[in-house]
């Protein structure tokens, strides 16, 4: 022992570590007893057996409910009351009044409870006691979920709505065939069917019936505008006029006119303008247009535009075949009607020319040469209507001569053909329908145009200028097996010509116009000519005319040039000279 440290001091501090240790000892305890409460009220916490406090299901406090009360409580309140409960719409004075059950409302108690119980449930022991402590501090509510069938809904407010629109009506003219009244239209009625279906959505989720008054729509109709009514009733007179369906003439009945003073119509929108539903005749005036339907019908097909005609033989094989070749285009064309403005293709109307369409073989030009091809003899058809078209002052769209004069029309006033690459087309440049018509009879071929001449003192002439002449040239075969001084022709010759036509236009019989058509210009056939150089002991004493393979008749008949040809290859009309198939290619086209 320290000599400066009393007994005194020693004993001081023995007291006062025994204290520190006694309340040491206390505390811990204290925490340890303090633990084991807290731990006996979370066990009795967590192991509560009932929904916990705070928990509200539709306004309604859970808390302390066991699943079963809570499940008989609900049910009580709610699921057992919605069959009870109705809803009425109404909208003026008619109603529209349905239940719960119309519109299968329902609600899943057990879900709720389920729902209800977990709170707090779920989760490791913080994450539970927070969770309790929150709902304890503020509440925690859970809504039952209600549904119902919203197509039958559906169906209940368009029932409502049906009986219930109006639909606007706008103001609207009348035009009969002799008046013309303006009605007033009237204002619209109806519901807003989403307002409608989301004030029964409110009501459902409280669980209330109620009342709903349904608000009505009112759509007034648009303003009269005198503008828009003054357009519609003035118009110009129309025309009845013709139109050709599957080669069949219709007339569209004309439209007569209507004149309005605009100030008076004014005045009667003013009038009417605030008034539902009535009807009142206006003053106008109708005006008839120059053509009437009735007129139309007597226009049509009034006049004869043009007759022309052309000869042709049928004495010979050659001959004959032509002339069926004539009768089976020309029938093609017979009774075709061209509306105003149609174009007339020949090669389109007459169809290919072949021997399965009943063509037959006859003289044709190709490559310079007469040949023998089927379908010989159309030209003369589409010559013989270019010739009525011409006379009928018609537009020609599209006409080629031939390569060499023809002798059925004077030079300059043929048009030849060839399917598939030459046409002879024109187009009905009248106002009315144009009626072809067409026959064969005593070795002549007719086309006759019927329409409606709307210049009666009109004539048309056409004139042929031959420019210049070349004169063919002659080729000599010779043959042994023939006596000598003996000749045969093998091909007659053609003259070759340039030639311009016109047409003269003449009313009352003054010239009026004349128009230069085309000019035309037509290769010499080189005349082809067999001699015999075998010799003889007594020669004849006078030679024998030539004769000609190729003049259309028999192919020994006599003759330098096709009968009815003068010397610059212009033809008379009487005589039947080959025709041309597709012109100057080694490939006959078979079609002319």
């Amino acid at each position: 022992m320290n000599a400066g440290v009393t007994k005194n001091e020693v004993q001081n501090v023995q007291k006062g570590t025994k204290l520190k240790n006694f309340v040491f000892i206390s505390i811990i305890i204290f925490i340890l007893l303090m633990l084991a409460i807290t731990a006996q009220f979370v066990y009795a916490v967590l192991k509560y057996d009932n929904i916990y406090k705070g928990v509200y299901i539709n306004g309604i406090n859970a808390g302390g409910y066991t699943a079963t009360e809570l499940e008989t409580l609900l049910n009580k309140n709610y699921k057992d009351s919605l069959n009870d409960l109705e809803v009425t719409l109404n909208v003026k004075n008619i109603s529209e009044k349905f239940s719960f059950s119309d519109i299968g409302v329902s609600c899943n108690i057990q879900e709720v409870i389920d729902k209800a119980y977990s709170i707090g449930r779920s989760g490791n022991i913080i994450k539970r006691l927070r969770e309790l402590l929150e709902v304890r501090k503020n509440g925690m509510q859970v809504n039952i979920n209600i549904t119902f069938d919203r197509e039958k809904l559906a169906g209940i407010i368009q029932s409502l709505y049906d009986k219930t629109f109006i639909p606007v009506k706008e103001a609207d003219l009348i035009i009969e065939e002799d008046s013309i009244k303006l009605r007033t239209g009237h204002h619209g009625e109806s519901i807003d069917k989403d307002y409608v279906m989301s004030e029964v959505e409110k009501l459902v989720n409280s669980f209330e019936g109620g009342v709903i008054d349904v608000p009505l729509i009112i759509t007034n109709p648009a303003k009269i505008s005198v503008d828009d009514l003054y357009k519609r009733i003035k118009r110009d007179p129309v025309n009845a006029y013709p139109k050709v369906v599957n080669n069949k003439v219709e007339i569209v009945p004309h439209v007569p006119g209507i004149e309005i003073d605009r100030s008076y119509l004014e005045s009667v929108v003013a009038e009417l303008e605030n008034i539902e539903d009535i009807e009142k005749e206006l003053q106008v005036s109708f005006i008839t247009p120059e053509i009437t339907t009735e007129k139309a019908n007597e226009l049509l097909f009034r006049d004869v535009l043009a007759t022309k005609s052309t000869y042709f033989s049928t004495s010979g094989t050659n001959n004959a075949n032509r002339g069926e070749n004539i009768k089976l285009a020309a029938s093609k064309i017979n009774g075709k009607i061209l509306a105003p403005g149609e174009v007339f293709s020949f090669n389109e109307v007459v169809g290919k020319r072949t021997a399965e369409a009943g063509y037959k073989t006859a003289n044709v030009y190709s490559n310079g040469r007469v040949i023998d091809d089927i379908g010989g003899g159309i030209c003369q058809v589409s010559t013989t209507l270019y010739n009525a078209v011409l006379y009928s002052d018609l537009e020609v769209i599209q006409r080629r001569n031939h390569t060499f004069t023809v002798g059925y029309v004077p030079s300059g006033m043929d048009a030849t053909v060839s399917y598939g690459s030459v046409d002879f087309q024109f187009r009905n440049s009248t106002n009315w329908p144009i009626k072809i018509q067409s026959r064969v009879t005593d070795n002549h071929v007719y086309f006759t145009l019927i329409g409606t001449n709307e210049t009666p003192g009109k004539k048309v002439e056409i004139v042929t200028e031959v420019v210049k002449t070349t004169p063919f040239t002659t080729k000599y075969f010779d043959d042994p097996t023939l006596p000598e001084g003996t000749t045969k022709v093998k091909q007659s010759g053609k003259n070759g010509c340039v030639v311009n036509t016109y047409k003269i236009i003449k009313i009352n019989g003054e010239v009026v116009s004349r128009t230069k058509l085309h000019t035309s210009t037509y290769i010499p056939l080189q005349e082809e000519i067999i001699r015999g150089t075998k010799k003889v002991e007594n020669p004849p004493q006078q030679q024998q005319p030539p004769q000609s393979e190729t003049d259309g008749t028999d192919t020994e008949s006599s003759g330098n040039m096709p009968s009815g040809q003068d010397q610059n290859g212009n033809g008379n009309g009487n005589a039947s000279p080959p025709e041309e198939t597709s012109g100057e290619t080694a490939d006959t086209d078979n079609n002319n």
